[in-house]
């Protein structure tokens, strides 16, 4: 059990550090493409990417959950019939795309023509995606995140790299999607070089009857999670236009940053959790330091964007963007929930509750899809997030529930006090934008003044238990760096 706890924290280690460094580049990225690129476009390439991901989400069976959720040891077999059963698939579903194309660009008549080749173009790299997991799912299993996490700063340079460069040369929403090839090309071959195996077709009944149990609920559930976000690229591409997908998929981007840190952190917890199973109790307090830790990070980024969101965006990524600020407020409102939904939902399909977590958001997804109709037309687009926050909040609950009455309460009065320092920051922050009138000094200000407030209150009233996590950490890095100095001055 001690050896697995600490292959994860390990494994969140190093994805963290990851995480630091693809940030950099995104965020570098994102604001140069911002600044050339128009809402609109970004729309159009999110459009594009929903149609693609739609049909690759129908077409998959949860392969790679459910080969890292098995506790039996895989052999090359398994994977040869798990890759076997995924290129069909995979094959059928870019044989769809590819002659469906001009059908699925016709429910958008606000999208010019070229939509149809772009749909085209990203079916392609459903085969790099295929490819790429028997690989990755090794390494997942094992919790040798050393490897993937170079790998995948090597992606994301190599599409901000390319896109940046592309969109320079005045290729427009293309930039996007020769970056997306260019990356799946790069990372496919990165993974299979740190994981390889033997490339070869097999089928066996009863090996793929076991990946197919296990698997179809829990990409159903997947499905009825992504239905939630499907009124942006459907709804409101259709009836208002792809400017408004553009600031949607840009608010929720931003809004939502941490949950780039939150991916993370699940996917190390999913085959963590899954090993220590059979211990309910011990599932419940890693659940609980997880939402803690994540639930602060997503609180202060809500706290500082809630204060100084509009002159951030005004300076950051100019004027164009700044009719999108309350939508990004609002997700960043949304991420609280999202993270408790993704950090609950990776325990109970851990402990096999998978049927369980896919009827919760299959009823989320219908709640959310059907509030929104009306209110679009009502509101805007701004109508998505808001009523994205309280659909979220409400089967949250229930999502929760699963993992017993009492597990729940444990865990609401074990993370209520988070609401002290979100409140707070809020407060002194919004005090210190009224003094300033100049927007960059609004904005840097307003977000310190936010973060240490927060940061302070936290520390004050934080369960002690975190705060000597906290503490030992500190002290460690600090007598990390004390013996590199003494090393370098002998």
């Amino acid at each position: 059990m001690n050896d697995i706890n600490q292959k994860a924290r390990r494994g969140i280690k190093l994805l963290f550090g990851r995480q630091i460094l693809l940030q950099i580049f995104t965020f570098a990225g994102g604001v140069v493409l911002a600044r050339i690129l128009t809402p609109a476009q970004f729309g159009l390439y999110a459009i594009a990417t929903f149609l693609v991901a739609l049909l690759a989400m129908i077409g998959d069976f949860g392969l790679a959950p459910s080969f890292i959720q098995r506790k039996e040891e895989l052999t090359e077999r398994d994977l040869c019939i798990g890759f076997t059963l995924q290129l069909i698939l995979t094959t059928c579903i870019v044989v769809v795309l590819l002659i469906s194309a001009p059908i699925l660009a016709h429910f958008y008549p606000m999208a010019p023509p070229e939509t149809i080749w772009l749909i085209r173009a990203l079916a392609l790299s459903l085969y790099l995606t295929s490819w790429r997991s028997m690989s990755a799912l090794q390494l997942e299993r094992h919790l040798e995140y050393n490897r993937l996490a170079v790998i995948e700063v090597v992606e994301v340079v190599a599409f901000q790299g390319t896109a940046v460069l592309l969109a320079l040369m005045g290729l427009g929403v293309w930039s996007l999607v020769w970056a997306t090839l260019f990356r799946g090309v790069i990372g496919t071959s990165l993974v299979y070089m740190a994981a390889p195996w033997a490339i070869k077709l097999a089928y066996d009944k009863t090996i793929a009857r076991e990946i197919l149990r296990f698997g179809i609920p829990f990409q159903l559930q997947n499905i009825f999670n992504s239905a939630s976000y499907w009124v942006t690229p459907t709804l409101v591409a259709t009836f208002i236009g792809p400017q408004a997908v553009g600031y949607l998929t840009w608010a929720s981007s931003n809004g939502k940053k941490p949950l780039m840190l939150v991916d993370n952190v699940m996917r190390v917890s999913f085959p963590h959790l899954s090993r220590i199973q059979d211990d309910m109790a011990e599932v419940e307090r890693i659940l609980l330091r997880y939402l803690t830790f994540l639930l602060l990070a997503s609180g202060v980024w809500f706290a500082v964007l809630c204060v100084a969101g509009h002159p951030l965006v005004y300076l950051i990524y100019s004027s164009k963007w700044t009719p999108a600020v309350p939508a990004l407020v609002l997700y960043a409102l949304c991420l609280q929930g999202d993270v408790v939904s993704f950090t609950v939902t990776v325990g109970l399909n851990a402990v096999g509750k998978v049927a369980s977590v896919a009827r919760i958001y299959a009823i989320r997804a219908i709640a959310n899809i059907a509030l929104s109709i009306p209110l679009i037309f009502l509101m805007g687009f701004i109508a998505v997030p808001l009523v994205y926050a309280i659909v979220i909040a409400v089967t949250n609950l229930w999502l929760t529930s699963c993992l017993g009455i009492r597990a729940t309460f444990r865990m609401i009065s074990g993370l209520a006090w988070i609401i002290v320092p979100t409140a707070g920051s809020i407060i002194a922050g919004s005090l210190v934008l009224r003094l300033f009138s100049s927007p960059a000094l609004q904005a840097v200000s307003s977000a310190i003044i936010s973060f240490l407030v927060y940061a302070l209150i936290a520390i004050l009233i934080g369960p002690e238990w975190a705060r000597e996590t906290i503490k030992s950490k500190v002290r460690r890095q600090l007598a990390g760096i004390s013996a590199k100095a003494a090393a370098a001055l002998e």
